[in-house]
């Protein structure tokens, strides 16, 4: 009888052991509890308000290993919504973590709890996707180890006698302003270059000149085509950060010993150029997935990317790792060991005004197998490098095609097929030494070097191609694709089995890190079979990047830009599995927003007084412009305006006129505005009473603080004014108007 019983229960663990497999049934449960709350905090000296996870920003790191079951459970002590998106993490639809698309959102004074399976490894991290959270500190690193193994194998380093595995760090860096997000958001809808003054970066004719005819060459050529001064960002900040603070110090580490560092970008706009201070680094992993080995110097992180590289002390010394950020107003440091410090070398800020427009998507030039020995810092191209993949392939890369997912608790998770033998050759079993036979690639700034360990080619019978244009209007702050937002657009259908290509096409002057949920696409970089697996991709200015991914799972999942900004801006859409989506218009309402901002300009001078209000959304403005010499001359228009796309707007409304003692004229008017070569802003309007007007202007930005505007009209009415910025608000004003004589004052914008 007991033979039998036991037999019987061999019997039954053999049926669960492959109807859920071995990983699940012995899988350790690793459980997190924290809370989201608002709280007061301090990055830059000053006391603002921020929030924390855990009571801490960044929040704390969250560790598991492949085939635990992760467990996390948030509680929300603030007033407001909060949402958590798991950055890189295959995992169930439901657990994604879009609120209303995906998971239900935590509510205030609520809790939601996280459970999934943890099938791969490497480095991620976590952060809110309600509103503009994560820029107020709502994010976190995510360390996923590999599996057990049984025997040490080449994934520990021999060092001398000793066989270790290498010291590691998170490092977290993000930044940081003491202003409110919502009103940095409000700001840049007013105008799009409104922190050019804060961060130094308001290019001028006066700048021009100084930087020569390559300089004048530029700018016209741009003017001529319809494109505005050139800019790497579009907040200016107040801090870069490094796990939350300025600087920080990680202490002891041993000369010659192997550092392993877990880099994570969750900043919320910012590029950061990374260097470490005693040599090269060694890149092991981006996006958690394995690459080959590569030597860099300088490496671009990219917003939403993670690196792990390998780093050695080559003396008793403490070496800096910076991190600064790309338009150079800034940096975050890491200082590793102690005793004399070394610096890592400073980064010239960008000189755009040599940076022509056409420069823009070939300027993040992989620079090549460069020989950084012989070559000074200040040698160095001073463009930043693109990420790439590495850790995860051991883990996410499992053979799709051949599993069935429905009994792992996941569906058919976003990876690519792969064979069993492929899967052992990831995972960090590879040889974790630095070759020091490679060359160094001095300033690594694109994809071009990426390469695969291991073939990540997909099947070619059953294809769809997306093409997508990243598209923006700066002037407006409106961001998106193929000129529409996402409240606009509707979700991009593909279907269960295909192997989806997307073809990004930039035609906007900023880079865009682009991020698909739930997947990871092949980056089709020059590679071939070996080809590298992201799960975020960096589109440079004016540049085509193609990726491509195994359409194996279901429902429906969110793909956006990852600038923080560009998002809210409109920069994103939804990629839904034809059968199984539950992307609804009751949803879209709920995710995609089209709100409305405020700009205001008055000038008040002696002799008149002249200006606009304007409320507008993506699509749509209501516009008040008017003049009045305080007596009985004013012309004042109200208008509704459609905006047709970045040149062309159209719109309808009343004017109404008097000219000096004469009587007033109220007319209905109809007209189109369009922007013209050398950035000439012409409108034409039709009355009702059949008159016809066009009128021109443009401005000049002569110094830093000094513009010059104009405009003409065909109704021989002229004007020409000097304005002086004192700051974002208030600015010296003079002119002079053809009825209204010479005046001064003041300028207000708000």
């Amino acid at each position: 009888m007991t033979r039998i019983t036991t037999l019987f229960k061999m019997w039954i663990t053999g049926i669960v052991l492959l109807l859920f497999g071995a990983s699940n049934v012995f899988a350790e449960t690793v459980e997190y509890e924290f809370d989201i709350a608002k709280s007061m905090v301090n990055k830059t000296g000053k006391l603002v308000p921020g929030m924390t996870v855990g009571g801490q920003t960044p929040g704390p790191v969250i560790t598991a290993r492949e085939g635990d079951i992760l467990r996390v459970t948030f509680h929300n002590k603030m007033d407001v919504q909060t949402s958590i998106h798991w950055h890189g993490i295959l995992l169930p639809n439901e657990q994604d973590g879009i609120s209303y698309l995906t998971t239900t959102p935590i509510e205030a004074g609520m809790s939601h709890t996280f459970e999934y399976p943890i099938i791969q490894s490497g480095t991620y991290w976590y952060h809110s996707h309600t509103g503009l959270q994560e820029q107020r500190g709502v994010y976190g690193a995510m360390v996923l180890h590999p599996k057990k193994k049984m025997k040490p194998k080449m994934s520990h380093m021999n060092m001398g006698d000793k066989t270790m595995l290498p010291k590691e760090h998170v490092i977290v860096f993000s930044d940081w302003s003491d202003e409110d997000p919502k009103q940095i958001m409000k700001n840049l809808k007013k105008d799009g270059d409104y922190y050019a003054l804060k961060k130094g970066s308001v290019q001028s004719w006066a700048g021009v000149f100084a930087n020569g005819g390559e300089a004048v060459k530029n700018r016209i050529n741009g003017a001529l085509s319809r494109m505005g001064p050139m800019d790497l960002s579009d907040v200016g900040y107040d801090a870069f950060l490094v796990n939350g603070v300025q600087v920080q110090d990680l202490g002891v580490q041993l000369v010659g010993e192997m550092i392993k560092l877990r880099l994570v970008n969750a900043a919320a706009s910012t590029y950061f150029n990374v260097e470490f201070a005693g040599g090269p680094m060694t890149i092991i992993a981006a996006d958690g997935i394995d690459v080959e080995h590569i030597q860099v110097t300088r490496l671009r992180l990219s917003v939403a990317e993670t690196y792990d590289v390998l780093v050695k002390l080559p003396m008793d010394m403490a070496y800096e790792l910076r991190a600064t950020s790309e338009d150079g107003t800034g940096y975050a440091s890491v200082w590793l060991g102690q005793g004399h410090k070394m610096p890592a070398p400073d980064i010239a800020r960008p000189n755009l005004y040599i940076q022509s427009h056409d420069m823009m998507g070939h300027g993040d030039m992989d620079m090549g197998e460069m020989d950084h020995t012989k070559m000074g810092h200040e040698d160095m191209p001073m463009t930043a490098p693109m990420p790439m993949d590495h850790e995860q392939m051991g883990h996410s890369m499992m053979n799709h095609t051949d599993m069935d997912h429905s009994k792992m608790g996941h569906g058919d998770m976003g990876l690519m097929p792969m064979t069993q033998n492929t899967m052992k050759s990831m995972g960090h079993e590879m040889p974790m030494e630095i070759d020091t036979s490679k060359s160094v690639i001095a300033y690594m700034s694109d994809y071009k070097s990426l390469r695969s360990p291991v073939k990540t080619n997909l099947q070619q019978m059953n294809t769809r191609t997306v093409n997508l244009s990243l598209t923006g209007n700066m002037e407006r702050y409106v961001w998106s694709f193929d000129n529409k937002i996402l409240s606009q657009a509707d979700s991009i259908l593909i279907k269960k089995g295909e192997t989806v290509k997307f073809v990004l096409k930039n035609e906007t002057m900023m880079h865009h890190p682009i991020h698909l949920h739930g997947h990871f696409f092949r980056v089709l970089n020059g590679q071939g079979d070996y080809s590298p697996l992201k799960h975020t991709v960096n589109v440079a200015p004016m540049s085509i990047v193609i990726i491509e991914f195994a359409a194996n799972e279901e429902k429906d999942w969110f793909f956006h830009c990852h600038n923080l900004y560009h998002m809210m801006g409109g920069m994103a859409r939804i990629v839904s599995y034809e059968g199984s989506t539950k992307y609804t218009n009751a949803i879209r309402k709920k995710i995609a927003r089209n709100p409305w901002y405020a700009a205001n300009e008055h000038t008040l001078q002696n002799n008149m007084v002249f200006g606009e209000a304007r409320i507008s959304n993506a699509n749509t403005g209501f516009d008040i412009e008017y003049d009045w010499d305080y007596d009985d001359t004013y012309d004042v228009q109200f208008v509704a305006k459609r905006y047709v796309n970045r040149f062309l707007s159209v719109y309808g409304g009343v004017r109404s006129e008097q000219d000096g003692g004469a009587s007033s004229e109220t007319h209905a008017v109809l007209g189109v505005q369009y922007v013209l070569p050398l950035l000439i802003d012409a409108d034409l309007q039709l009355a009702s009473d059949g008159h016809v007007e066009l009128e021109i202007g443009s401005s000049l930005q002569l110094t830093s603080r000094l513009a010059f505007e104009w405009d003409a009209s065909t109704d021989e009415e002229y004007r020409a004014g000097l304005n002086y910025t004192i700051n974002n608000h208030f600015s010296l004003a003079a002119g002079w108007d053809s009825d209204q004589g010479y005046g001064g004052g003041v300028k207000l914008s708000f």
